[in-house]
């Protein structure tokens, strides 16, 4: 379907005023340039969007491409040129043109054999969903959609341009991106498509556990992610990305359920964790470690995610530490840059209870008071133990520093005078 008059909201009247210097160039060396991408998609349902890139495909090859922008542009980047893409920045605004696809898929690779074409409805054809299948021609602002895109969008249904078996055998991984979308935009899955996943889930080995984290992170970070952790449950996928979640054998409508809970607290230094944390409080909990490793997170991540899981058997309990001496050894046992404050706001989230809020109080008021909270400093250098006992420098000085670091735990920073008493009264008790 085209339409040369169809209607643009502000994005895509955006996007059309920002490229007209750029359409220019192309059409002048008789080549078209369309707009392609979420652009067109959320211009068609009225979401605004923050990114300020705009994707672009044209007819022209990758060297064409580089000499048309070359004179325009700021800076050129050609990292992807062999897979047609071509970046460039033009007025400060950042672009991507990639040649017209029509890649193929080796069924046991992970990665398309490149091949480029001529039309755009080709293009098109092997993209993920009709909803993504348009594009705008940026010559004439012609709406290009040969697959329905905008009339799913209206009806809600997500479909596939080609068949959903081609589609998802061409890259198992839109099997996955379907679950985003149904979370994105309230779409429903179409019944072949379904159909489709549920025979075709075990595809998922052939792609990279990367990709596959990536596109869950996507997912994580809606709104409200469950519609798309509860379609990767229906259809089995849930067992071939996270298996240890499956291995809970939850209802489908309350996978990821706790996921939303932990919303975008600014409190919250590193959401990102906070939400794979909640997610993986559905798996059992042996299983949560191997879960985490098995997608190959940063070690921050890691780490981040295991300190605030550590705070499970609070949520079991009804209770959390308010203590003054528990607050200051978890406080300091806590990965940089994580913090106390995080796990207990991530208990807030997902399991309030009254004691989080006095444990909360009672770290505000020890950080008033102790500003080393996270890092206690002993209260004496190593040289001065030394010295004061008379000894060498050896294992008997890291001894006197952890006793004094577990008396700073129970009552509170030590001036050095009692410091002193202390190491003579540990020193009394060894002879």
């Amino acid at each position: 379907m085209i339409e040369p008059g169809a209607r643009h909201g502000p994005v895509v009247l955006a996007a059309l005023a920002a490229t007209k210097g750029l359409a220019t160039v192309f059409a002048d060396a008789s080549h078209r340039l369309f707009l392609v991408g979420g652009v067109v998609r959320d211009d068609r349902i009225g979401r605004t969007r923050d990114d300020a890139d705009y994707d672009l495909t044209t007819d022209a090859r990758p060297e064409k491409i580089k000499s048309l922008v070359g004179p325009l542009a700021e800076a050129v980047w050609t990292q992807g040129e062999r897979f047609g893409t071509i970046g460039c920045t033009i007025d400060g605004r950042p672009y991507e043109i990639t040649t017209h696809r029509a890649d193929t898929y080796d069924p046991d690779s992970r990665k398309p054999i490149v091949a480029f074409g001529d039309k755009v409805v080709d293009d098109l054809a092997r993209r993920d969903f009709t909803i993504n299948a348009m594009a705008v021609d940026l010559a004439d602002g012609t709406l290009v959609d040969p697959f329905g895109g905008a009339e799913d969008l209206d009806a809600g249904v997500l479909r596939t341009p080609l068949d959903p078996e081609i589609s998802f055998s061409d890259d198992p991984l839109r099997m996955v991106r379907a679950a985003r979308f149904i979370a994105t935009i309230g779409v429903r899955p179409d019944p072949r498509v379904v159909e489709a996943v549920v025979a075709m889930r075990d595809r998922m080995a052939i792609v990279a556990v990367e990709r596959i984290r990536d596109e869950l992170e996507k997912m994580m970070m809606l709104a409200d992610p469950q519609p798309g952790f509860a379609f990767l449950s229906a259809t089995g996928l849930l067992h071939e990305v996270l298996p240890a979640v499956a291995a809970a054998q939850l209802a489908d409508h309350v996978v990821g359920a706790r996921v939303a809970l932990v919303n975008d607290d600014p409190t919250l230094r590193d959401l990102h964790a906070a939400r794979w944390s909640a997610l993986l409080l559905d798996a059992p909990v042996n299983l949560r470690a191997s879960a985490l490793a098995h997608l190959k997170p940063s070690g921050e991540l890691s780490q981040h995610v295991t300190w605030l899981l550590g705070a499970a058997e609070w949520m079991g309990s009804g209770s959390a530490p308010t203590a003054a001496p528990a607050l200051r050894r978890l406080a300091a046992a806590a990965p940089k840059p994580a913090t106390l404050e995080d796990r207990l706001r991530f208990v807030q989230a997902v399991a309030p209870n009254d004691d989080v809020d006095e444990a909360l109080a009672v770290v505000a008021h020890l950080r008033s008071m102790e500003s080393d909270l996270d890092a206690p400093r002993p209260p004496l250098t190593g040289k001065q133990v030394a010295d004061h006992l008379g000894v060498s420098p050896g294992p008997v000085i890291g001894e006197a520093n952890a006793m004094l670091l577990e008396h700073r735990y129970a009552h509170g920073p030590a001036a050095p005078k009692l410091a002193l008493r202390l190491l003579d009264d540990w020193w009394s008790d060894r002879a």
